[in-house]
């Protein structure tokens, strides 16, 4: 009786590691999905006016910029250097929100844990 009890307590633990194991292999995937698009990541913002757009990366680094050179010449550089700065800075908030939402997306589900 006692070899049975044996056999079922090691198949319990052997079936209890799968599954800790699967769970495992389930959240490191993630994690590499979550690097990956991290490391890819590229937001963009637009001024009110669309005269400016600001791209940044995960970071909040900024990677691309573009300025309407209409408004360039019309517009007094002072007006110009803050449209710019606010619309990097939206991209910036844009990214922060955008990770916030791939971790969530990649958190893994609490059943069973």
């Amino acid at each position: 009786m006692t070899e049975r009890t044996d056999r079922a307590a090691n198949q319990a633990l052997r079936n209890d590691l799968e599954d800790v194991y699967g769970r495992y292999e389930e959240l490191r995937s993630g994690v590499d999905e979550l690097q990956r698009s991290l490391a890819t990541m590229q937001v963009s913002a637009e001024s009110e006016d669309g005269v400016v757009r600001a791209t940044v990366d995960a970071d909040g680094k900024l990677v691309d910029l573009s300025l309407n050179q209409q408004a360039c010449r019309e517009w007094n550089v002072e007006t110009l250097a803050r449209t710019i700065v606010e619309t990097i800075q939206q991209a910036s908030a844009g990214t922060t929100r955008h990770i916030e939402q791939l971790v969530t997306n990649h958190r893994p589900s609490d059943d069973g844990a």
